[in-house]
């Protein structure tokens, strides 16, 4: 915004208004106080409607994989943290040293599947201090509220939730049939001893069905064996849910393994156990694809833009993963940015080649924009600037 005011005081034009419409270049703190009052709620609608072009323009169904449903992954993280900076809204934590740290945390969905590299982030889930409540908020917590409140509106969409194995819960469970979703999510020993136990006991008596592959990775021979059953209970409670378990484990050449496992309502069988364990492991892309790319891929979301005292922290994050989403629909359904992407896959670099040229330069639009970067970025002879492009 400062290179911008600076065009705008020499040439009397600035590309925010010609690119995007800005009449007037707010300053930050007026951002800041504005934006701490908006709860983040008001935001919501933003994403239901991003969604609901996605759907029209049939990327939503591109996404189907698994049972031809839509796997939603959900997974918190934290975006604020300070032993100084504080609000009624963090989450406080009292250390045995005698330090006292405040933070925020959220809970991010997305759509996400084995055959695309992008997610599709959908309404964040803020963990926050709920009114009438003593305990302080928590992830599993807010996935309950965001299932509550999301449920009616993707639960008729046929989705499957992933989750790791702190959604693996029989009261979360119930919760998610009760919407009418299934789910897929991930079992341990530490965290399921009562399943292990079972399992344990029913595998002596050799009735856990098994199916083994064989793989070449490009490196060396991997062995996949596929443990699975059907019908086991989850906890030893007597109204205990029942629950279905996979399990994969990968055997390397040289002797590495590595077990994933998973507890889901869709019946395994022998035809869908590989489909089904490749859903299951597809709850790391919003890891890889969505928290770790706005962390360290230019879009600073664990820098503190402004904590405010009311709802700044958690609108700015709103605004951030919108710019996320946003930069997704352009990369999956607008040509020019699609070419471009490939040639900057890296979206740090291609943020960092746009302020530099709108430092400098302003554009008439936009496209025009777009249309500059392709010429610069291909090969042989490049044809020169369209004058109409560049305001000088």
């Amino acid at each position: 915004m400062a290179f911008q005011r600076l065009m705008e005081q020499g040439r009397g034009i600035n590309n925010a208004g010609t690119m995007f419409g800005v009449e007037k270049l707010p300053t930050d703190n007026q951002i800041r106080n504005v934006l701490d009052e908006v709860d983040p709620a008001h935001l919501q609608p933003v994403f239901r409607d991003t969604f609901a072009y996605l759907q029209q323009r049939e990327v939503v169904e591109s996404f189907r994989s698994f049972a031809n449903t839509l796997l939603v992954a959900i997974d918190g993280t934290g975006y604020f943290y300070s032993e100084k900076i504080h609000c009624q809204f963090c989450t406080v934590a009292r250390h045995r040293n005698g330090r006292v740290s405040y933070s925020h945390n959220a809970l991010l969905p997305a759509v996400v599947t084995p055959e695309h590299s992008q997610v599709i982030p959908l309404e964040p889930e803020y963990i926050l201090p709920q009114e009438g409540h003593k305990r302080q908020d928590c992830e599993l917590v807010a996935a309950q509220r965001w299932i509550n409140s999301m449920g009616p509106r993707y639960g008729p969409l046929a989705i499957t939730l992933l989750g790791d194995a702190l959604y693996a819960v029989q009261p979360l469970i119930e919760l998610v049939v009760r919407q009418e979703m299934d789910y897929l999510f991930v079992a341990k020993p530490s965290a399921h001893k009562h399943l292990y136990e079972e399992l344990e006991s029913i595998h002596a008596l050799g009735e856990i069905d098994e199916l083994t592959r064989t793989r070449w990775t490009g490196r060396r021979h991997e062995t996949l064996t596929y443990r699975y059953l059907n019908d086991v209970t989850l906890t030893s409670n007597p109204d205990s849910v029942t629950v279905n378990w996979v399990e994969l484990t990968i055997t390397a050449e040289g002797g590495k393994v590595v077990r994933h496992a998973f507890v889901t309502n869709h019946l395994i069988t022998p035809e869908n156990v590989e489909d089904l364990v490749a859903a299951g492991r597809c709850r790391w892309k919003i890891e890889n694809e969505e928290i770790n790319t706005l962390k360290t891929k230019g879009y600073h979301f664990e820098h503190n833009f402004g904590h405010g005292k009311q709802h700044l922290s958690e609108s700015l994050l709103s605004l951030n993963i919108l710019a996320f989403l946003f930069h997704t629909v352009l990369e999956l359904l607008d040509e020019q940015c699609s070419h471009l992407r490939k040639r900057l896959p890296r979206r740090d670099t291609f943020f960092q080649h746009i302020a530099t040229l709108t430092q400098y330069l302003c554009f008439a639009s936009w496209q025009s924009l777009l249309r500059f970067m392709i010429r610069g970025l291909q090969e042989g002879p490049r044809p020169p600037p369209d004058p109409s492009e560049i305001i000088h």
